[in-house]
């Protein structure tokens, strides 16, 4: 784990402790401090991905993060792997902690751009690898966040997506078991006789 400061480690601890609290976690505290640790699980992730890919991550490489999240992945491969690391976060609270992890562990922060995927600022064929965690779900137009994937990416360059698959019964963001097969206002119905926000 990075050694950040208390006020930014008070600052993530409060924003996964609203989001989790919005999900209806009843135990949205523990899994806000749990993302203290955020490094240490990408870190692991990160050496998952290599196998899968069959490639090592190095310092020759541009890696793009779409949607970072609050940063854990940027410091990783970083700091781990000494690759150069951009990426974009439209989400103010998230792209404010990753500007202040950056600075503490003395990173670019010029790097990131707080921007929506469906349009980049970033120039034609410059990435390695892309990297897509558990966003695309979340965008508003699917087609063209995959377009500007692929055009920030080099030529032979890998884009790498990570995404929940629908056809299995379970929500990631509320935990719990959910029939994705319905139409969203039954699916607003059952949230609402599990007790859980459907907001």
């Amino acid at each position: 784990m990075e050694n950040y400061s208390q006020d930014l480690q008070n600052k993530i601890i409060a924003y996964y402790e609203k989001y989790y609290k919005s999900c209806g976690l009843k135990d949205f505290k523990e899994r806000a401090k749990e993302r203290l640790f955020e490094e240490q699980a990408e870190s692991e992730k990160m050496k998952k991905l290599q196998k899968i890919l069959r490639l090592n991550f190095n310092s020759s490489q541009k890696h793009f993060i779409f949607g970072a999240g609050t940063g854990g992945l940027a410091v990783v491969l970083a700091k781990e792997y000494n690759c150069q690391v951009f990426g974009i976060e439209p989400e103010a609270l998230e792209f404010e902690i990753i500007q202040e992890k950056l600075k503490e562990v003395n990173l670019p922060t010029d790097n990131f751009k707080k921007e929506f995927g469906e349009k980049l600022s970033f120039l034609d064929n410059q990435f390695d690898i892309v990297h897509c965690f558990t966003v695309l779900e979340h965008v508003e137009n699917v087609k063209q966040c995959l377009g500007e994937m692929i055009r920030i990416a080099k030529p032979g360059g890998l884009v790498y997506i990570n995404t929940p698959n629908y056809s299995c019964p379970t929500e990631r963001h509320y935990k719990i078991i959910f029939p994705t097969f319905l139409p969203k206002f039954f699916g607003k119905v059952y949230l609402f006789l599990r007790g859980r926000p459907t907001k």
